[in-house]
């Protein structure tokens, strides 16, 4: 089996998970990502926050068996706004939509754009696939974060 099968299976696994598993693993990724994990339970759309180089960054995950789409989107800037953040980091269980041609002006990325503030934010937007190929969008979004954690169960259990 290749690792790229392996990556697929888990990614599988996760996004089929209930919702409670899946706010556990969101702040869980927040903590690897170096950042301080949202609260438990109602989290008002706060997976992770931090501080790099005086920028704050608001960090939320949605870990959805579909692609993420505009209301996604919306609520990704409005907790941006509301954090206030600079850096904006969003981990999508599979992706994000994308245009189409009978909508061009349709998908995740273009409903960002229609904020008029959008420019003012570093934005990362991430698959689960990105966190486990630690490919090129993950090393680029790893610039802006504080350095990576080691996830082990006891600094897990320190800060829960």
């Amino acid at each position: 089996m290749s690792r790229y099968q392996v990556i697929d299976a888990i990614v599988r696994g996760i996004v089929t998970s209930d919702n409670a598993t899946k706010q556990e693993l969101g702040r869980r990724f927040a903590y690897s990502l170096g950042l301080a994990p949202g609260p438990l339970g109602v989290d008002g759309g706060i997976d992770g926050t931090g501080v790099v180089n005086g920028s704050r960054i608001y960090f939320q995950s949605k870990l959805k068996q579909q692609n993420l789409g505009a209301l996604d989107a919306d609520i990704f800037h409005s907790g941006l706004v509301r954090c206030p953040a600079q850096i904006g980091i969003m981990l999508a269980g599979v992706g994000y939509t994308s245009p189409t041609p009978s909508n061009p002006k349709a998908g995740f990325r273009n409903r960002l754009l229609q904020f008029p503030d959008i420019d003012e934010f570093t934005i990362h937007l991430l698959t689960l696939k990105d966190l486990f190929e630690e490919n090129g969008n993950f090393q680029v979004a790893v610039k802006d974060l504080p350095p990576l954690q080691q996830l082990s169960r006891e600094n897990w259990d320190s800060i829960r």
